[in-house]
């Protein structure tokens, strides 16, 4: 089932920053200390920022996790803090940021801070930098092989913690971190993954109690939707007890940074939408996230219990194979459906990041209609999604290939179409212009851009002749011939108002038709990926405010 992130029905309640312009604040972690003294533990750099010149901070908060007073150093290096409370000690778990011998930041470690609180005062008694991949067969949640961060503790008494290492496969460490002492692991504890289909899952809360018998941790992940990287929070129930196997988990984000917000506003050179979890509090009606935004500022977020309760699945286990996958690999842990065969010509699925975006803002409704859907990219990804999907191939070889994928995921509500769509019923040429398909034209302009590889004759109809008044996404990619699939479907477009992604190349003149003709419509006409140019999200005009919490 595709839910609305709850960020698209309200919003973060933001801190206000404690010194514009010179310092960004983030990352925020929560501990209450002596049991009732509530902290949050940041992220601190100075404005513009420049990666690995963070430090560390702590803030004494009130009850609705509001700050009071001013910021005090913690740590004078480092970055993304975890902290959790055993009795006057504190714990608090931080990235330490490693470079090389010409000064360029080169991976990462985890360190742990031990301190004794009295009141306001935090006293450090000692620092460790624990050992880089204690569990060595896990799947590393960073790319690098370098890196180690975003392990999340809990606390299991008075000299043990427990850390989740991984979550694909699930690996929960126990550290025993008796007070004078040098830390030690004890013991891992492995289960099967968490299956998350919106990227990587790396860290979250330290878990606190779901019920008496399971504890819930709120977690992270992202991915590339349209040209940018999306920050995605998702939650997950596990035992409070050995194996602490994971038994339920949500599938769709709580919470998504939204695609028009971004790093950038705070001096960060590269593109990405963040929102990132680091603390949070029990309470009687749900719980409230203490959250980084944009790598820039403090915000918290409030996730009521019947909310999460709602969300929450049986945890899904994957299957393994070679086949691509919707997250971007091979032989990864795949989904039971959402499979593609892609043949050798095309190097997996290039069109992912754009499949993420559509899927985030339209992944589910009644009838998807895929026009011009080569192998299947986006009928395979966002069928989960709708009750019923039309994909139109007329093009030989990738209909077969779609037939194929179809089969491979056993969908039943998935309709295949060996036909064009245009604005009049007959037939038409069809020119072959590479070997993968990708270039395959109806357009006679297009056509004699490069030379042929082949041409024959395949039947047209309108999707205005399907008579259909349910369609929530329309998806036209059809090299050069988008003015008749449009004119063809007018009565289908004002009659469902579906959101609508056309491909339309850098034409000038192309591109003045189809946006008048979007215009008349009734229709938006953007083009918002840097990334991929050729792409235009078109939304009714009447139901922009729907989809202005993400575009």
């Amino acid at each position: 089932m595709n839910r609305r992130p709850l960020n698209s029905q309200r919003d973060f309640k933001t801190w206000p920053h404690f010194n514009p312009g010179r310092y960004i604040d983030f990352n925020p972690s929560f501990v209450r200390t002596d049991g009732e003294t509530a902290w949050v533990v940041f992220h601190r750099d100075p404005f513009p920022p420049e990666p690995g010149n963070g430090s560390i901070w702590a803030v004494r908060v009130d009850g609705d996790l509001e700050p009071r007073g001013a910021p005090f150093p913690l740590i004078g290096k480092g970055a993304d803090p975890r902290v959790i409370s055993l009795g006057r000690r504190v714990l608090l778990f931080y990235v330490m940021i490693e470079r090389d011998g010409d000064n360029v930041i080169n991976g990462s470690s985890v360190a742990i801070a031990d301190f004794s609180v009295e009141g306001d005062h935090w006293n450090c008694t000692q620092v460790f930098q624990m050992p880089k991949h204690p569990v060595q067969d896990a799947l590393p949640a960073e790319a690098k092989q370098n890196w180690e961060k975003n392990w999340v503790p809990f606390v299991l008494d008075d000299s043990r913690v427990a850390l989740i290492y991984s979550h694909e496969p699930w690996d929960v460490l126990v550290l025993d971190i008796a007070e004078n002492q040098t830390p030690k692991f004890e013991n891992v504890y492995r289960s099967a993954g968490i299956r998350w289909d919106h990227g990587t899952i790396r860290g979250g809360t330290p878990p606190v109690r779901y019920d008496d018998d399971h504890l819930v941790t709120f977690f992270h992940s992202s991915q590339v939707m349209g040209s940018r990287k999306i920050y995605s929070v998702g939650a997950c129930v596990f035992l409070a007890k050995p194996p602490y196997a994971p038994v339920l988990a949500t599938t769709s984000p709580l919470i998504m940074a939204p695609y028009n917000s971004g790093v950038h506003r705070f001096g960060w050179r590269f593109a990405a939408s963040v929102v990132f979890p680091a603390g949070v509090e029990h309470r009687s009606d749900g719980f409230r996230l203490t959250c980084g935004r944009d790598d820039g500022e403090i915000a918290t977020f409030d996730v009521g219990l019947d909310e999460l309760k709602d969300r929450l699945e049986p945890c899904r286990q994957g299957l393994s194979g070679t086949i691509h996958d919707y997250r971007g690999g091979l032989g990864a842990r795949l989904p039971l459906k959402s499979l593609l065969y892609v043949p050798d010509p095309i190097p997996g699925i290039p069109e992912l990041p754009m499949i993420n975006f559509v899927k985030t803002l339209a992944g589910g409704g009644r009838t998807f209609v895929d026009v011009g859907a080569h192998i299947g990219f986006y009928t395979m990804a966002l069928a989960p999604g709708y009750q019923r999907v039309i994909s139109f191939e007329p093009s030989r070889y990738q209909y077969g290939w779609l037939k194929r994928n179809v089969a491979l995921n056993d969908y039943q509500h998935v309709q295949c179409e060996h036909v064009a769509l245009g604005d009049l019923r007959g037939q038409a040429k069809l020119t072959v212009l590479s070997h993968e398909g990708g270039l395959n034209t109806l357009a006679p302009e297009v056509a004699g851009t490069r030379p042929a590889l082949g041409e024959y004759f395949v039947p047209v109809e309108t999707l205005d002749d399907r008579g259909l008044e349910d369609v929530d996404l329309l998806k036209i990619d059809v090299e050069g011939f988008e003015i008749p699939v449009l004119r063809g479907a007018t009565r289908t477009i004002q009659t469902s108002r579906p959101v609508i992604l056309i491909e339309v190349w850098d034409n000038v003149q192309r591109r003045q038709q189809v946006g008048a003709l979007m215009q008349e419509l009734g229709y938006s006409f953007q083009f918002l990926f840097p990334s991929s140019p050729e792409l235009t999200l078109c939304l009714p005009r009447e139901r922009q405010a729907d989809f202005a919490w993400f575009v």
